[in-house]
């Protein structure tokens, strides 16, 4: 086990039963499990992903996979902590708001690797035979704390999916502070219209249900990597050692990881932005979305 994923599992266990009280996780995993079905969708049909069995892979408190696993026929929970599988189960059969998916939904505590995909019984029952593997994997907001995405991604499509299976991955594009005159942030409750301008030269606009403020801003490629780098840290300033990918991800370079993979019929785009509350302070954050097929 590396020692970043060491960290990564003490931070976890650590934090398991208050992850689910950090500000706007629920609402930005929600609208991420509506972008895995959407997208899934958009690439099969609905007929087909109403049966369809998935992984969750780093499924955590079960935040994504217990809005995901209504929509699809079965569903497999995986993570590396401990604690944070054992406060999905405790969600999982105490909550009674979640009796509809019991039976659909399992975990396992494994640290997925391309010689160890799933242990054992789990191995035989998703993933043997020609035919072996699911349907369909998703992570949301996973990769930007492992440091070999490449090598994940690699597992994740060529040992964990099917034939004409998908990979589905959110995480985070940008995380953009937001000043008004007075210099200070403000927390707005309600939506903007945000155009970001990126290095890559996309313009990406937000247009969330509610009054817009109509903020551009234009971030260059290096104060966009500083500006995440600035937000990853402790109550100290000391830089989280459990997040490998303090700058976060592009849409460009998730296609290459996938398509370096072996998967087909890959994109990438952005998925969606929202306010949120990140050590103190009112941050935009931007998700993107990459998928692709394995052949």
């Amino acid at each position: 086990m590396s020692d970043i994923q060491s960290k990564n599992n003490e931070h976890f266990n650590k934090t398991a039963t208050d992850y689910d009280n950090i500000p706007q996780v629920k609402e930005m995993t929600q609208r991420a499990a509506e972008v895995v079905i959407r997208e899934y969708i958009a690439s099969t049909n609905e007929d087909y992903v109403k049966g369809a069995s998935v992984i969750d892979f780093g499924c955590g408190t079960g935040l994504c996979a217990f809005n995901v696993a209504p929509k699809v026929g079965r569903l497999l929970g995986v993570d590396a902590s401990e604690g944070m599988l054992n406060y999905l189960n405790h969600k999982l059969t105490t909550n009674a708001e979640n009796a509809s998916i019991r039976d659909k939904v399992k975990t396992v505590q494994h640290l997925v690797t391309f010689d160890d995909p799933l242990p054992e019984p789990e191995r035989s029952q998703y993933l043997a035979g020609a035919d072996g593997g699911v349907d369909m994997v998703y992570s949301s907001f996973v990769m930007h704390h492992i440091e070999d995405v490449q090598g994940i991604t690699n597992a994740l499509a060529q040992k964990l999916l099917k034939k004409d299976g998908w990979l589905i991955v959110l995480d985070f594009e940008g995380l953009h502070n937001h000043h008004h005159g007075d210099g200070k942030a403000h927390d707005h409750g309600h939506g903007h219209g945000h155009g970001h301008q990126h290095a890559e030269g996309e313009k990406h606009e937000h247009h969330d249900q509610h009054e817009h403020h109509g903020h551009h801003e234009h971030h260059g490629s290096e104060n966009k990597v500083e500006e995440m780098h600035g937000h990853y840290v402790d109550a100290d300033g000391k830089p989280l050692e459990f997040v490998a990918h303090k700058a976060g991800f592009t849409p460009e370079g998730f296609m290459e990881i996938f398509k370096k993979a072996g998967l087909v019929d890959v994109e990438a785009k952005h998925s969606f932005g929202m306010d949120r509350e990140w050590s103190g302070k009112n941050i935009w954050t931007d998700v993107l979305v990459v998928k692709g097929r394995r052949p």
